[in-house]
């Protein structure tokens, strides 16, 4: 198993936000964790990074990752962890880019930080990514400071950074729902991609259970920091079991009767 997390608490002080949180996941499979806000999704996969803001911590539980604990990790250990075999994809990857560095300068200080490569090397690394994001002129972009671009293509360049080394792990936080529709559509199409093509195992955060049922093998179900169903996607999704599954899936938009998880 790639990734086991057994009984996973979060608090933050005295206060105990996820409880007994338990995901398993393999090389190459996408776990969806679905919720409404402030249900604990996020939180789980920053406690798995080891990125838990301020006074957040993990207060029970285990974290094994390739056999190893990540909750006895070294800061130094972390390091060597984060970024190359385990990313993370944020909701605006605008908001952690410098608005007043070129992308290019960015993404090749990003792969030198990680990796012996030259400049030149690191430089062809980077377009070669980006153009695997079906990016359009990469040089351009390369040149581009980050308020130059939409908001699909610099998610698509913060996809591209967090896929460059070929990670075993990939945390996606809500990666498209600052996107519009048709945007979404497609950055999600090519984040799968190139993680079939890498056998690169997701767990992606999301409120559109629409979006779970399309990427996911597994889907995990919270509700106020506990997970209240968790199995197969597709046999959630057709036979739900908690109130609160139902009505999440009872919410999705229909089209002509056609449901979006159909």
């Amino acid at each position: 198993m790639l990734l086991e997390v057994s009984d996973l608490s979060v608090s933050y002080g005295e206060r105990e936000i996820v409880r007994n949180v338990n995901v398993s996941l393999d090389e190459g499979e996408v776990l969806a964790i679905v919720g409404e806000s402030g249900s604990g999704k996020t939180t789980v996969i920053r406690a798995i990074l080891g990125c838990l803001p301020h006074e957040g911590r993990v207060s029970g539980g285990k974290i094994l990752f390739e056999g190893k604990n990540l909750l006895e990790n070294t800061t130094a250990e972390w390091c060597r962890l984060c970024g190359t075999k385990a990313t993370m994809v944020f909701q605006d990857s605008g908001s952690i880019l410098d608005p007043i560095a070129r992308i290019g300068s960015q993404f090749i200080e990003y792969i030198r930080e990680h990796s012996p490569l030259t400049k030149k090397e690191a430089a062809r690394a980077a377009e070669d990514m980006l153009r695997k994001m079906h990016l359009p002129n990469t040089e351009n972009i390369m040149n581009s400071y980050p308020f130059e671009l939409s908001g699909g293509m610099r998610q698509r360049v913060g996809v591209a950074m967090a896929m460059v080394f070929k990670p075993r792990l990939l945390l996606a936080d809500e990666p498209t729902s600052a996107l519009d529709v048709t945007t979404q559509a497609q950055v999600v199409k090519e984040m799968m991609e190139i993680c079939q093509q890498d056998k690169t195992a997701i767990i992606i955060v999301t409120h559109n259970i629409g979006v779970a049922a399309y990427m996911s093998d597994k889907l995990i179900v919270m509700q106020a920091g506990e997970i209240v169903e968790s199995g197969r996607t597709n046999e959630i999704i057709a036979r739900p079991q908690s109130v609160y599954t139902k009505e999440l899936l009872d919410a999705v938009p229909q089209v002509g009767g056609k449901s979006y998880v159909s």
